[in-house]
Parts: structure tokens; C-alpha cells; sequence
């Protein structure tokens, strides 16, 4: 592996056969947003593939929580050209014709990593419990209308965060004698990561979520890695031999060099399996099985059997970008301070691994564990705290909207819109209040929700659809958005 520079952007080299492949990858994801600036990542890079020939013969963007990264594979003069392009676009943002450019984008191209079902993602919505209004905590909310971008704006997010201080090239061969990167001067960039709930003692609560999630904090480690995989397959066994899900997915989140999220997702298949998905159910296995892991550890062999021995290939037309991606964890670590880790690239390496001391890994977890189930959810997890969003019997003053009189029989609450604060109140006399800086409205096909930004929580209102322009009325426009589409067909 060799180290350079290249118009002040570091080159991370590593010589593997084939097709030259490169990627230019920038300390810049949507972490980096504001609650009032979510998309502008996203939007960046819609703005360079605009104004920027794709000259390289394959090429591919990504943007991500931490990074935004353009990849190009084919011959060295192309892949030198294809980035010196990029470059100049980025050096050239915003264009002028940015009303042209954003015209026919929304929210729908924005991919978010690990957020599967937008605003009812249960990983995202533990994120926005932990982290609160920024950084990770955004990975749950809709973009900001493009439309509502300035131009000023975008280039002062340009000059912060896409400039050569802030970037790293890493290639699988030689870089071409050619290769230019004509990027704005700028430093490297550096981040705080404020913890909005860290609380101690595991906790649970219900949400607005189609799903079941864990998150606990960890040290960045190996040996967290191969024991949440290893938990995560004995959850998969148990909620499919209950009948109440398929499966688990492993989550993981690097927030910096001190500290990852690690956690599993549970969520409903789709069509007529989903109907069987218990999340009582399937919350109550999950903690049976991280409180067993957490007091008897688990031993080599068993987690051998339950950690995946490698990475899943990329075929087809996105095998060039396997050798590059396998250096991304050198870019990270670069920019980032830490990277992700794999558990089948460490298990070899993790003899020593016993079952005392993952029984003290794992019980060292539960003081950051949080559960999350959907609403009307009561499931029984002994010496775990329900948390849920506090409520009052207060109504505060403002104007009353009620359900039609069609939908009252079923719904006999109101929402109350006042100067300040907006409130929810079920048939129970229960109050929720959201105050308007920390509101946001969320709609698509009719059905509207209401999120409290800084509990993370969010409400459906769908009831209360005669509100809507009362709502965008005291609110500003950036916290009236649409939903994005999601994999399941009710969002």
C-alpha cells in the first residue's frame, strides 16, 4: 500500500489485478445536514452528475451517513478524466440554471443507508431517539423540497465539506500520470457527536415504527461485532420458530473513533407472511435472547457457526467496484478516524474469545439498550424501563380541529393548534405536545404524521386531514415535507 498527494487530496494506493478502479470519497454525508437543510448532500451530488460528462466507462455515486464517494473503473486515462470532471463540477457548484437542475428531483432518489421504510423505519427511529435533531439523528426524516435550496446555500456547503483537505482517492493501481483533482482548498473536517439519549439501564418504548429494533452502544471492536452477529442469527432462529417474523438484520452505525451503534432489526415480511408478524412477540424474544447472551456468553465454536465467513460478492455489472470497495475501510479510517467492521474478516483473529469474557462484553451493552416497538405494543421485558413520549392531561389554549363527523366514533380526539405548540388528544384526555420548533408535518397520499424532532417520536394525524393548511399555515415550509416511498405498500 502506498501514500501520496495529488493537488492536496491524500491517494491511498493498493495494487489489485484487473480493471484500474478508483474512488474519490468526501468526509461529507447526511450527518453532516441540519434538520432544516436534510437532502443538501444528496442534492450536491444530483448538481455534479447535472453539470458533469461521465466519461469513465463505468462509474457509480454513493452518499451515505458519513461520506459521499465517486467511483470510476475502466482505463487509467478515462478513470483520470472521469475524476478531474467530477472535480471541476464540484469546484463549479451551484450551476447557474439551478432551477432546471432540481425541476424533476425529490425525495424518492434519496437513499438513506440502513433506512428501509422512511419515516416508520425502526432503526431510524431509535437513531433519532439517541442522537436527537442532527447528525445520525436525521437518517429517520424526508428531505427538504429541493426547491427550497438557495443557491448560496449550496455553495457554502460546497466550500465547507467537498474540498481537498477533506477528500481521499483511493485506486487499485497506479495513479495515471494525468490525474488532476482540482478541488477547493479547504481542511479536513471535524465533528462532535452530541448524545441526546444515553441513558442508564435499558429502556423501551413505542413508536410510530413498522418493526421491532435494538440499539446499544459499543466500543468499536471486533469482538462486538462477531457477538452482535452471533445474536442476531439466534434471534433469527427464535422469531421464526415462533412463527411471528423471517429473520434479522444486523445494524451498525460508526459514529466516531469512540463509540458504534450495533443493533438488529426485526420487521414484517411482505404480503400475506407479514400477516403473522407479532412485535410483542417478536420484541420479547429479542430480549430473551440478548439478556441469555448477556448472562451465560457464548463460546467459540457457536459463534463460528453464526458469524458469516465473508462478505457477499458483487456480480454482474458491479463487480469492478469490489476491489474498491474493500479499500473504502482505508478512506474511512482516514477521514473518519474508525470504519466498520466485519466480523468474518475478524474471527480468525479472535481466539481468546471466551465465554466469561463475552458474557462481560455483552452485559456491558445493556446500560445503552434500546428497544423500540410499534404503537399499542406492550411487551414484557424484565428490568427493561418503558420510556415512551411523556404525556399530561394539560390542553393547552389554541384552535380545536376534530375528526369528521364520520370518523369520530372510532377517533373521539382533537388536535389543537396554538401560537406556540401543537397537541394531540386522545379519546383518554391524554395530551402530547409538540412545540413548533420542534415540529415537522410528514404527508403522502393522504396520511399525515406528526413528529416531535426532539423526543423523535412521531404521531398519525391522518384523521385530522381538514388541518393540514392550518398547519402549513404555522409552520415553515421546510417542516411540511413529503414522504418517501418505502418498501412496504402502506407507508
Amino acid at each position: 500500500m502506498r501514500r501520496e498527494e495529488i493537488d492536496g487530496v491524500a491517494v491511498i494506493q493498493r495494487d489489485v489485478p484487473g480493471t484500474l478502479a478508483a474512488s474519490l470519497t468526501f468526509g461529507c454525508g447526511a450527518r453532516d445536514e441540519e434538520i432544516d437543510s436534510i437532502g443538501l448532500t444528496h442534492l450536491v451530488q444530483h448538481l455534479v452528475d447535472w453539470t458533469a460528462d461521465h466519461v469513465a466507462e463505468k462509474h457509480e455515486d454513493n452518499i451515505w451517513m458519513n461520506d459521499t464517494s465517486f467511483l470510476a473503473g475502466g482505463p487509467p486515462g478515462q478513470v483520470a478524466e472521469h475524476l478531474a470532471t467530477i472535480c471541476s463540477a464540484i469546484s463549479n457548484l451551484p450551476p447557474e440554471d439551478l432551477s432546471d437542475a432540481v425541476a424533476d428531483l425529490n425525495a424518492d432518489s434519496r437513499y438513506v443507508s440502513n433506512i428501509e421504510e422512511g419515516l416508520r423505519d425502526p432503526w431510524g427511529a431509535l437513531l433519532s431517539r439517541r442522537f436527537g435533531p442532527s447528525g445520525y439523528g436525521l437518517s429517520r426524516w424526508p428531505a427538504v423540497d429541493y426547491k427550497l435550496f438557495t443557491a448560496d446555500e449550496i455553495r457554502r456547503y460546497v466550500e465547507r465539506f467537498f474540498t481537498s483537505g477533506n477528500a481521499v482517492l483511493t485506486l487499485t493501481g497506479e495513479p495515471p500520470q494525468a490525474m488532476r483533482l482540482p478541488l477547493p482548498a479547504g481542511p479536513r473536517v471535524t465533528r462532535s457527536t452530541p448524545l441526546v439519549n444515553n441513558q442508564m439501564g435499558p429502556i423501551w418504548y413505542a413508536d410510530e415504527v413498522r418493526g421491532v429494533a435494538l440499539t446499544v452502544g459499543v466500543e468499536p471492536s471486533a469482538e462486538a461485532v462477531v457477538l452482535m452477529w452471533a445474536l442476531r442469527s439466534r434471534v433469527a432462529e427464535a422469531v421464526d420458530e415462533a412463527g411471528v417474523a423471517i429473520g434479522a438484520e444486523f445494524m451498525c452505525e460508526v459514529v466516531d473513533s469512540t463509540r458504534h451503534e450495533l443493533g438488529l432489526r426485526v420487521t414484517p415480511d411482505f404480503g400475506r407472511k407479514g400477516k403473522n408478524f407479532d412485535a410483542t412477540v417478536a420484541a420479547e424474544l429479542l430480549w430473551a435472547e440478548l439478556q441469555r447472551l448477556a448472562a451465560d456468553g457464548i463460546d467459540r465454536v457457536e459463534i463460528a457457526d453464526r458469524v458469516p465467513t465473508q462478505r457477499m460478492a458483487m456480480e454482474g455489472d458491479i463487480e469492478w467496484m469490489q476491489s474498491i470497495s474493500e479499500l473504502q475501510a482505508l478512506a474511512h479510517q482516514e477521514l473518519l478516524g474508525t470504519a466498520e467492521i466485519y466480523g468474518s474478516e475478524s474471527l480468525s483473529e479472535l481466539t481468546g474469545l471466551t465465554p466469561d469474557a463475552t458474557r462481560d462484553i455483552v452485559s456491558g451493552w445493556l446500560s445503552s439498550a434500546m428497544i423500540v416497538v410499534p404503537y399499542g405494543s406492550k411487551p414484557d421485558l424484565p428490568r427493561a424501563t418503558e420510556d415512551s413520549c411523556p404525556t399530561t392531561r394539560f390542553v393547552p389554549a389554541g384552535e380545536v380541529v376534530r375528526p369528521p363527523f364520520s370518523k369520530r366514533f372510532h377517533n373521539k380526539g382533537k388536535l389543537v393548534i396554538g401560537i406556540d405548540a401543537i397537541s394531540t388528544v386522545d379519546g383518554d384526555g391524554n395530551v402530547h405536545t409538540v412545540p413548533l420548533s420542534q415540529a415537522l408535518v410528514v404527508e403522502r397520499f393522504g396520511v399525515i404524521r406528526l413528529a416531535h424532532l426532539g423526543h423523535g417520536c412521531v404521531t398519525t394525524i391522518s384523521d385530522f386531514a381538514d388541518a393540514a393548511d392550518k398547519l402549513r399555515a404555522v409552520l415553515p415550509p421546510r417542516r411540511f415535507r413529503q414522504a418517501v416511498k418505502q418498501l412496504s405498500s402502506n407507508w
